[in-house]
């Protein structure tokens, strides 16, 4: 590392230099540096493809979607015939739900590289995102058709449509967990499918052993890429937000805005039931659904950040009503730029939960719907599920219980303490074993007319992006509600904390 700063100081324009200088930063975990070191160099010669390349790649690897198809964008523009450019924008834009996007650059892979296992893997993810999933399960086995090992055709492909433990299928992804040479994120493609196949004949031994060692591998992605659970960190988190939002601050909302929708925020920990919540509302002729949005996130940072760079700890300030003003214009703004405007608008983000202060004080009227599962259930569905990118505490049955405990169980049990929060409660499991009576019950608490079609709400054809795709596609079922009962011997971590599913303690 000395020799390459000593080069960069001899010659200050060695954009080859600053490249490998940021390849041995981002190895050395200092990701900041990484990201400074690519972006000078992207000062330096604007035009090279391989420098915003390298940036896409590192912002992808830290779970920065948004950043990373903005430099992917431009890489795509400087080198059109590179189908490996084109791969991972599309998967960029597939995760950040910009989907006209991800299909407008699956389209170009397909004129133009089709002989790439990646396009077909993209183009299968979008056909699964749709619900398409015939023409997906084609485009996975095209995918295989061009690599025995795309590791993430193979997954998918069990995700949704789970051979049995005596299929070949089944046999070529046991010989794939022999193979040394696989990296992290294969190694873990092939961990949750095998588990899958192998939960659905009955083996709980087996199964939880490789969702062990899946969720490990995702961890040592993690890891490399700077991103790890700290318990203390988080419950301080959900202390200055406490503070943030007093009581006092919640009372005191923004006068409302005089509009023609009304704003429908769905929260709860993810694999709680807020897809199913959401598809039942949004298949509802008043209701229009935005998905997963991230803009109340981004409100609540800037607030933050402002809150802490002027030394205060609470919104009290004239100044600072402003900003709260000019957060919900932006919020606003951030809808209509997705064309999201109707009678009724969802935003399903799960983790809102940790901003619903901010959510009462800038939208007094909306609705916060939250979705509640039995713990035990709720955090065993996210161990066994595989996502893209893991939020840095899914991959230990500990920190699992510590944050459904300690951070949502007790941030939520804040919330709902607080006079005129208003928060709808939605229980899975009633929901699931008596859907017709639930779902009444729903529209009337949301002021919404009754509607049949929000009973046949796998007919919504609404894109879906989260892990539950497939079973959001299928009408109601109730075997999910015991599925972590056939790994009860393996979950003491979960049974210990939650024996009482109200053991967490109430905030003074």
């Amino acid at each position: 590392m000395k020799s390459l700063l000593r080069a960069i100081e001899s010659n200050p324009l060695d954009v080859p230099s600053y490249c490998e200088l940021a390849r041995n930063y981002e190895s050395a975990g200092a990701f900041n540096k990484a990201e400074l070191t690519l972006r000078r160099a992207v000062e330096i010669d604007p035009l090279n493809y391989g420098v915003w390349l390298q940036l896409g790649s590192l912002y992808m690897n830290r779970g920065q979607w948004r950043s990373a198809a903005d430099a992917l964008e431009q890489a795509t523009a400087l080198a059109p015939s590179d189908g490996t450019c084109w791969a991972a924008y599309a998967m960029a834009n597939i995760a950040t739900q910009d989907l006209p996007e991800a299909a407008r650059a699956r389209d170009m892979l397909l004129n133009r590289f089709r002989e790439l296992a990646d396009t077909h893997v993209i183009d299968g993810h979008i056909h699964k995102i749709y619900g398409r999933f015939t023409e997906a399960i084609e485009s996975y086995r095209r995918a295989l058709s061009l690599g025995r090992t795309q590791t993430s055709a193979l997954f998918n492909l069990v995700d949704l449509h789970p051979p049995t433990t005596a299929d070949s299928m089944t046999t070529h992804l046991e010989g794939l967990l022999r193979v040394t040479s696989l990296s992290h994120r294969e190694s873990a493609d092939v961990c949750f499918a095998v588990a899958r196949i192998y939960e659905i004949a009955g083996h709980a031994d087996r199964a939880f052993t490789l969702y062990r060692e899946g969720n490990s591998a995702v961890e040592a992605i993690m890891q490399r890429s700077g991103v790890a659970y700290d318990a203390q960190r988080a419950e301080e988190d959900v202390r200055q937000v406490i503070e943030l939002f007093s009581r006092d601050v919640v009372k005191n909302p923004l006068e409302r805005l005089d509009l023609d929708m009304k704003l429908i925020f769905i929260v709860g920990l993810p694999r709680s039931g807020t897809t199913l919540t959401e598809r039942i509302l949004s298949n509802h002729f008043q209701v229009s659904s935005g998905g997963e949005l991230p803009l109340m996130h981004a409100c609540l940072a800037k607030l933050r950040s402002h809150l802490r760079l002027s030394g205060r700890l609470t919104p009290d300030t004239p100044e600072d009503r402003r900003l709260l003003e000019q957060l919900r214009n932006e919020y606003l703004d951030g809808l209509f730029e997705r064309d999201l405007d109707g009678d009724y608008v969802i935003d399903k983000l799960p983790e809102n939960f940790f901003a619903l202060g901010l959510i009462r004080v800038l939208f007094p009227d909306a609705l916060i719907v939250h979705c509640v599962r039995d713990p035990i259930a709720t955090c065993w569905s996210l161990y066994a599920s595989h996502f893209d990118v893991h939020p840095s505490y899914y991959t230990s049955l500990e920190h699992l219980s510590h944050y459904c405990k300690n951070i949502y169980l007790y941030l939520m049990r804040y919330w709902e303490s607080i006079e005129g929060m208003k928060i709808i409660r939605v229980e899975y499991e009633q929901l699931v074993r008596n859907p017709a009576s639930k779902i009444r019950e729903l529209l009337e608490r949301c002021g919404l007319p009754w509607d049949e079609a929000c009973l046949n709400f796998q007919d919504n054809d609404n894109p879906i992006f989260t892990a539950s795709v497939a079973q959001a596609r299928r009408p109601i079922y109730t075997t999910s509600i015991s599925r972590w009962r056939l790994f009860e011997r393996q979950l003491g971590p979960l049974i210990e904390t939650f024996g009482d599913p109200k053991n967490a303690s109430l905030p003074t």
